[in-house]
């Protein structure tokens, strides 16, 4: 699936139609609607939110899946936990690379107690290809990663 989701983009960037009007209001307007979901664990307004056959990475260990079905499994075991992060948009550059096809790079805060109850918080880096199709937009690849600390300065 890996090597079908990069023929596609590398199709798509080769084919890049007019550019859209806003590809930033379009993908701050997802973003925002893909944060009210999670943060609620409304999990079939998350769903709405990705293509039938769309691809998630996400930062933890198996938070990898295909498909609406997988992706469910994905976001009901995350919001199935005892606390639940919260996720905030930072920042994000979207670029329109077709007419119905947007990439985006962003940084988001996921917030979440840590072991010691208080609050914790992570940036999260996304990479992610929207479509549009049925006249709404959709994720077909959502990656997301947490980077790992720098190693300790030597000394």
């Amino acid at each position: 699936m890996k090597k079908r989701a990069m023929i596609c983009l590398a199709a798509i960037l080769m084919c890049a139609g007019p550019a859209l009007a806003d590809p930033a209001a379009i993908v701050k307007a997802h973003s925002e609607a893909f944060a009210k979901a999670a943060n609620a664990c409304d999990i079939p307004a998350v769903l709405k939110l990705y293509e039938n056959d769309a691809v998630i990475i996400w930062p933890v260990e198996g938070e990898v899946a295909t498909g609406k079905a997988g992706i469910e499994k994905v976001v009901k075991e995350q919001c199935s936990g005892g606390a639940k992060p919260s996720l905030k948009l930072i920042s994000s550059d979207s670029r329109a690379i077709g007419k119905n096809y947007i990439i985006n790079v962003g940084m988001w805060d996921s917030t979440s107690p840590g072991p010691d109850g208080k609050p914790m918080t992570a940036r999260v880096r996304t990479t992610e290809l929207l479509h549009k199709s049925g006249g709404k937009w959709r994720y077909v690849i959502d990656h997301a990663s947490i980077g790992i600390a720098p190693p300790p300065a030597k000394q």
